[in-house]
Parts: C-alpha cells; structure tokens; sequence
C-alpha cells in the first residue's frame, strides 16, 4: 500500500467545520480519500475539500485531531486510496448534499462547465454562507423546517404547509438536466435517492448518478470488515469498492 508523509501547515474555524492544510505529494482526487495517523489507536479518512499540486485541505468538526496540530508537524497517510467521482467529460453537473456530508463535493465546484448545487439542512443558520461558494454555480437551499428556500427532506413527497414549496419537483427537473449526478447524503437515504433518478431518468446510464458511502475506513483495503456497505448486489466494501458507488445501481429500491 502507498504511504507518504505529509505536512501539517494550518487549521482555521471556517463554521460549522474547521479548514486544515496539508501538503503532500500525491494528493486524493474528488471522491478518494487518504488514511491519515494521528496518534490514535486508528487511522482516519481524510476527503479532501478543495485540491491543487501542493497538497490538499479538508473540513472537519470542530475538536478534531488535526485542529490541534501544530504547523509543519508530518503526518503519515496511506493513499490516495478509493474510488472517487467519474464526470466522464459532463458539462453538465449536479451535486446535491446535506450540509454534514457537503465538503468532499466541494472540489467539484468547478469541474464543468456548469454547475448546480443542491444544499440540504435541518435550519436556516445550518446552511453554508453562498458567498463561500463560486459564483457561477447555481444554488439551490433546502430547509427540514421550512426557514430558508425550499422545504425539504429532499425525497418526500408530502404536500408542503401553506406558502412553502416542497423542493422534490425542482430536483427531479435538475435530474433531468444534468449529464452526472453526484450526492453525498446519510447513507439511509440513497435508496429513495436512487429511485427518484430512475423515475426522472427511466435508463440512467453508468455512472450517471453516484453517491458518496461515508463510513469508518480503518484498514483502506478490505481486510477489516468496518466498511462492509449493503447493495443491490450483496455487501461491498466502501474504501475499495467506493466510497463512492454507481447510485441507481446499488442502492435503487427497484430496478
């Protein structure tokens, strides 16, 4: 397995998360993920948050191991390691997240040409500031309660109180746009995910909807057991399967 050291620059509050630097050289793409040793009995997954040739950041909850480490400390990591997103050339892209599972989307941003985001939270002040985002991308807000944009959960299909409007009609449409769909929600919710894009989509093809299994990956190669993921097609294992998998086909209630 690849290992590498990589070198801790900083860590800043960026709320609800906190932003921290490493430089490494061989940094994970969009999706993948390096296992990073800081001292504790496991490894941990690290997605990053935004990429360049330096090295990589990542968002992480605050009180993390890596907010207190001090600048130019080395950290170990294996990787990059995974599978990540496969564009397959779109211009077309739609991201949908909830706002927990949002930063390993974040390096997709500017990967086509356009790009729509589809943002879920509990509350408004939940929500990510827009103008931390690029400019160019067209966002889309979901509130559970109904306090900023549209109302969610993303699937339901319950009639919306007076003067809200459930978000699922917008979504199917952005489904119907996009040429790839990427989604990183809690894992429970991809099977009712994945039907909505087989209905707005009839045949998906390959890879057109994916969808970001977000587990403990201690070992990075199956041996462990922690990752065992259920899908359509029996268990799989997220850090050499995924973690991020072909949404409509693995996790579809109904083919």
């Amino acid at each position: 397995m690849k290992t590498q050291d990589a070198v801790f620059r900083q860590a800043y509050p960026a709320p609800p998360y906190w932003v921290a630097r490493f430089d490494v050289a061989h940094p994970p793409g969009p999706g993948a993920f390096v296992l990073a040793d800081f001292g504790g009995p496991l490894r941990e997954p690290l997605f990053p948050a935004t990429i360049d040739a330096n090295g990589f950041t990542v968002m992480l909850p605050p009180r993390h191991p890596a907010t207190r480490l001090l600048p130019g400390t080395t950290v170990n990591m294996l990787g990059p390691l995974g599978q990540g997103f496969r564009l397959g050339g779109a211009t077309r892209l739609l991201l949908v997240a909830e706002t927990a599972c949002l930063p390993p989307l974040l390096p997709l941003l500017e990967a086509a040409p356009a790009v729509a985001l589809v943002i879920e939270a509990p509350t408004r002040a939940q929500l990510p500031p827009p103008d931390r985002l690029p400019p160019t991308v067209e966002l889309t807000l979901v509130t559970r309660d109904g306090s900023a944009g549209y109302l969610g959960p993303l699937e339901s299909q319950d009639p919306a109180p007076a003067n809200l409007q459930r978000v699922m009609p917008h979504l199917v449409e952005l489904i119907a746009w996009a040429e790839c769909a990427c989604f990183a929600c809690a894992n429970d919710r991809y099977p009712a995910l994945a039907t909505i894009v087989r209905a707005a989509r009839i045949q998906p093809p390959p890879d057109f909807a994916q969808a970001l299994v977000q587990v403990p990956m201690p070992c990075g190669v199956g041996a462990c057991e922690v990752c065992r993921t259920p899908t359509r097609a029996g268990e799989k294992h997220a850090c050499i399967d995924g973690p991020v998998f072909d949404m409509a086909r693995n996790f579809a209630l109904t083919l």
